[in-house]
């Protein structure tokens, strides 16, 4: 392991110990915001440091696993988590699963894709930022339903929220590449960062409204990552 390891570690819990902090800090407040979805987003942040780590070992071993083990103790109950904020977030604003599926399918992507690292934040992305701020959109301003009780205005906002996010991204890491922050890595599809952009926010978009809620945690990032593999990343 080496120190840019250690860093990327440290800002990794910093930026879910944020994440989490922000959720119960506004549900101290009584604040009507979905403290789930600013836990979703928020957590998401990680993206942005993870090309730190030099092997996908120190992430499952300090990151990922533990993670998803701690949520998963979260769905049960008579435990610590379970009976903490955390569970109760976990348990009581949202579908029972969703969080455990959120850290199993980001596991998920840890271990088989770390080949197609930039396909794969795409993919989490789609997860965290499209469809949690397509949710919001949802809740606030959807008049249209659709199917499974989403809105037009939330599919709209999940299409447009993971198409910038993943042209952000992926002009993030040309970005480190060829400033040698990031060698060996691969951000360029084989169309335009346009075209790629929109396809995946269709494919978000599209699996976000036909997928049942407590699933789509695992099917969009998972779904999303391969249709950015075929487009070359």
């Amino acid at each position: 392991m080496t120190g840019q390891d250690l860093v990327g570690l440290v800002l990794v819990y910093l930026i879910i110990a944020a994440s989490i902090g922000a959720a119960l800090a506004l549900e101290k407040r009584g604040s009507r915001v979905d403290v789930r979805k600013v836990m979703h987003m928020g957590v998401g942040a990680f993206v942005l440091v993870w090309w730190m780590f030099s092997a996908n070992w120190i992430m499952l071993v300090f990151f990922t696993v533990p993670f998803a083990v701690i949520l998963f103790f979260g769905m049960l109950k008579g435990n610590a988590v379970s009976d903490s904020k955390l569970g109760d977030i976990a348990n009581n604003k949202g579908h029972r699963t969703g969080l455990f599926l959120y850290a199993v399918s980001i596991t998920i992507l840890v271990a088989f894709f770390w080949d197609h690292w930039t396909a794969a934040t795409v993919g989490v992305v789609a997860m965290t930022w499209g469809d949690g701020f397509g949710s919001v959109i949802g809740r606030r301003y959807g008049r249209h339903g659709i199917l499974n009780g989403k809105s037009l205005e939330g599919s709209l906002g999940v299409f447009a929220a993971t198409a910038v996010s993943a042209a952000a991204i992926m002009l993030f890491y040309g970005f480190l590449i060829s400033s040698g922050y990031y060698p060996g890595g691969h951000a360029t599809p084989s169309v335009p960062v346009w075209a790629a952009s929109l396809a995946a926010g269709a494919a978000a978009s599209v699996l976000e409204a036909v997928c049942p809620g407590e699933y789509d945690n695992i099917v969009i990032p998972l779904a999303v990552t391969g249709a950015m593999i075929l487009l070359g990343l």
